[in-house]
């Protein structure tokens, strides 16, 4: 049951255990990898090892994603759980699938796995209080990461089925609003809902199978400011 202020009951204890868990851990390794290493001082990941919740322990092996709310760790909304299992993520000679422009490999189970009873939720809320004439919204946790680190303040969804009719409230004021769906058949239609939804929206076309932190790790610093036009 969630609490009266929507955080989900035990998300601040799991947080901070399993961030104590992140240094060292193939955790830290896969987001090193993904060029979104230097983000984790900010969002605070952790990584499920041999400490676990009781109740967590099909998380095991699982990189931890917390809802951090503007106020503070202790007042966070929720963790979400990403498999990073090295046979789900890496192939045979031991590389990350997607260094090698290949799908990861979670057939028995969700990519992502969210806490139960847990309701969709919009991540990375602080970007909402940013003073900005613009903002973005893109399709997972960890492209948010790639585009705040270009200098964009951006919330993700998690997925276009998780949008509720409420979230638009939030994106009223922005001049711009910057729908960064990946470049795939899911992403497209997240672009083509939201761009019905929001007027104020601009939905950007990323390459065939790329996502926003592909596109950082292959262009570099500054590229996706320079997809959005934000670069004089």
């Amino acid at each position: 049951m969630k609490r009266k202020n929507g955080q989900m009951p035990g998300s601040v204890e799991a947080a901070k255990l399993y961030q104590g868990q992140y240094r060292g851990s193939p955790a830290e390794a896969y987001l090193i990898a993904r060029g979104l290493g230097e983000g984790a001082e900010r969002w605070l990941p952790g990584y499920v090892g041999d400490s676990v919740e009781v109740g967590h322990e099909k998380y095991r092996d699982h990189l931890v994603i917390p809802y951090l709310r503007p106020a503070g760790t202790k007042f966070l909304s929720t963790v979400r759980f990403r498999c990073i299992r090295d046979e789900c993520v890496k192939d045979f000679d031991g590389q990350y699938h997607f260094l090698k422009g290949q799908k990861e490999s979670h057939e028995k189970h969700g990519k992502y796995q969210s806490l139960p009873a847990d309701t969709p939720r919009i991540y990375n809320t602080s970007a909402l209080i940013v003073s900005s004439p613009y903002v973005a919204i893109s399709e997972g946790e960890f492209s948010a990461w790639a585009v705040e680190l270009d200098g964009i303040p951006c919330p993700a969804l998690q997925g276009v089925s998780a949008w509720k009719e409420h979230f638009a409230r939030a994106f009223a004021g922005y001049e711009k609003v910057f729908l960064l769906g990946d470049g795939d058949e899911a992403g497209q239609k997240m672009n083509e809902k939201l761009s019905s939804l929001l007027p104020n929206s601009v939905p950007v076309q990323l390459p065939d199978k790329e996502d926003p932190d592909s596109f950082r790790r292959q262009h570099g610093d500054g590229s996706i400011r320079q997809l959005l036009g934000l670069e004089s």
